[in-house]
C-alpha cells in the first residue's frame, strides 16, 4: 500500500535531521522549473501566486538560491521540512527510524517542483503549488509539464514496493496531476466528515490534519490492505460502511 499525500505551503524554518537522505528522481525537470521561475520578478511571483510582496520576495530568493544537487547542508529530508496541517498531523518527529524507513517505502508526495517525492528525499525550501498556471516553455501549466511523468514513477514504486492499492491522502489538486487510468493498481479515496447535530460536513481545516493521522497509522500499524485501513479510529473517527464503497472509504466524528 502506499499512501500519496500533498505538500504544504508552509515550511519548518529549522527542519529535524534525517537519519539518511536520498535525492529527489526528477532533477532535469524541477531545474527547468526553476529556471523559468528565475526569469519572474518579486512582482510576477505576487500575481501568479496570488500572494503578497513579503511572500513573492521570500520565493524570488529562493529560487534565485536553487542549486543542484542537494546535500544534507543546504536542503532537507521532505518528511521533516513540511509543516502544513497533514503534516503537523503526521508528527514525523516522533518516529524511530523503523517507522521513517516505512514512511519512506510507503508514502509518497506530490509536489509542483519536484514531481513525486520520497519522505527523505531532500528538497530545498520552496513554493510552487499544482494548481499554479505556470507556462514552461510548449507547457500551459503544470499539469501539462508533468504529463504522465509522475504516474509512471508511481507505478514503478508500486512495483517495487509491490503494493496493491493507492490510498489516496491528496487534495484534488495534487491528484488531478495523476492518471488514474494509467496506474497498475486501484486508488481509494479517504474522506473524513464531521458530524454537526446530525449534518455531515467536510471541514477542509479537519481533514488535513485527519490526512496526516491516518498516513501516520498506515505507517505505525503496518497497514497493507484496504480491509484492514476500515480499522482506523483515532481522535473520535470511525468507519462508515453505509457510506463508503469498493472507491471511497469514509470516516465521520
Amino acid at each position: 500500500m502506499i499512501a500519496l499525500l500533498s505538500p504544504s505551503k508552509n515550511l519548518h524554518n529549522e527542519p529535524l535531521e534525517a537519519h539518511r537522505t536520498s535525492l529527489p528522481r526528477f532533477p532535469e525537470e524541477s531545474s527547468q522549473l526553476i529556471k523559468t521561475l528565475s526569469k519572474f520578478k518579486p512582482a510576477d511571483i505576487r500575481d501568479l501566486m496570488h500572494v503578497n510582496e513579503k511572500i513573492a520576495l521570500l520565493n524570488y530568493n529562493r529560487y534565485h538560491t536553487y542549486h543542484w544537487p542537494h546535500t544534507p547542508e543546504d536542503a532537507t529530508a521532505a518528511i521533516y521540512t513540511f509543516r502544513g496541517e497533514v503534516y503537523l498531523g503526521f508528527e514525523a518527529g516522533t518516529m524511530t527510524k523503523a517507522q521513517v524507513e516505512r514512511a519512506d517505502k510507503h508514502v509518497r508526495i506530490l509536489s509542483g517542483l519536484y514531481g513525486l517525492l520520497r519522505p527523505l528525499d531532500l528538497m530545498q525550501p520552496y513554493r510552487l503549488e499544482m494548481g499554479t498556471n505556470l507556462k514552461v516553455g510548449r507547457k500551459k501549466d503544470l499539469y501539462s509539464f508533468w504529463g504522465d511523468k509522475i504516474t509512471q514513477l508511481l507505478n514503478e514504486d508500486i512495483a517495487e514496493t509491490k503494493s496493491k492499492v493507492i490510498i489516496n491522502l491528496a487534495s484534488q489538486e495534487y491528484m488531478n496531476v495523476i492518471d488514474r487510468t494509467k496506474l497498475i493498481v486501484p486508488v481509494v479515496d479517504i474522506q473524513f466528515l464531521e458530524d454537526r447535530d446530525g449534518k455531515l460536513k467536510f471541514l477542509s481545516y479537519n481533514a488535513k490534519r485527519s490526512r496526516g493521522w491516518m498516513a501516520r497509522y498506515i505507517v505505525d500499524e503496518k497497514i497493507k490492505t484496504v480491509s484492514a485501513l476500515k480499522g482506523f479510529n483515532l481522535h473520535g473517527y470511525g468507519f462508515r460502511e453505509d457510506l463508503s464503497d469498493t472507491d471511497k472509504l469514509v470516516f465521520v466524528r
